[in-house]
């Protein structure tokens, strides 16, 4: 019943590109092998196309990727080349959220979308007066900055985070967060669409009251509501 309602409200999000990300699982896996070092430039787009066996269009999105990885960097005329590995990169964590990062948007929402539902309603029955300060206050954060979209992002971030936090349950808020952050710089480019930060600012509102009044339903109706919105965006842009 959950998954009907939620595939109801959301609508069907587009399939991930095998074939991209086969090209990404492989040029991410030789970089971190070390194939290419820091400052390596890659092969032509055309050449790595023919070598792989794939079109010059299927390279180009999966660099468009690994540069929004972080792993390279790219630039007309002058080709793309391996940026200098940050530390964690190296530690299990960081390899972990490489991987991770290969996902494509829609993927990453999908996970989010069946964590966040149930996530809410804990929240709504379990919200401490402590935990109800805090929603308030990123609530109030968010209105005062919703016309600078850097801080507007952030303040959404903490609004969430809240609620995580608020239903008690550690682990649903270890795997929340996680999907939260590898969506952050997907959902503040989403942000700046015209009235995406009004529409998402009255959804949140509705959910900080609901889960005030310990409104397990409203709650549920809220969450749905704006994962919806978000669910059309990344189908729309993602």
């Amino acid at each position: 019943m959950i998954i009907m309602q939620m595939e109801a409200t959301v609508g069907v999000l587009r399939p991930t590109s095998t074939l991209v990300g086969n090209i990404i699982h492989e040029l991410s896996e030789r970089i971190i092998a070390g194939e290419w070092q820091a400052g390596d430039f890659l092969p032509p787009q055309k050449a790595l196309a023919a070598q792989l066996g794939v079109g010059v269009s299927t390279i180009r999105e999966a660099t468009q990727v690994l540069v929004s990885m972080g792993l390279v960097e790219s630039r007309p005329g002058k080709g793309t080349w391996v940026r200098e590995r940050e530390p964690e990169a190296d530690t299990p964590a960081g390899a972990l959220r490489l991987r991770l990062n290969e996902l494509q948007a829609s993927t990453i929402f999908e996970t989010r979308l069946v964590i966040e539902i149930p996530m809410t309603e804990y929240a709504a029955e379990r919200a401490t007066l402590e935990d109800i300060a805090a929603i308030r206050s990123s609530l109030e954060a968010m209105e005062t900055a919703v016309s600078d979209i850097d801080a507007f992002a952030r303040a959404d971030l903490a609004f969430h985070k809240a609620v995580a936090r608020a239903s008690h349950n550690d682990l649903l808020t270890q795997f929340y967060l996680l999907t939260s952050e590898l969506l952050a710089d997907f959902i503040s480019e989403l942000d700046r669409l015209p009235g995406v930060r009004e529409e998402a600012m009255a959804a949140h509102r509705a959910l900080a009251h609901a889960i005030e009044r310990h409104d397990i339903q409203g709650a549920r109706e809220s969450a749905l509501g704006h994962l919806g919105r978000i669910g059309r965006l990344i189908h729309h842009y993602g």
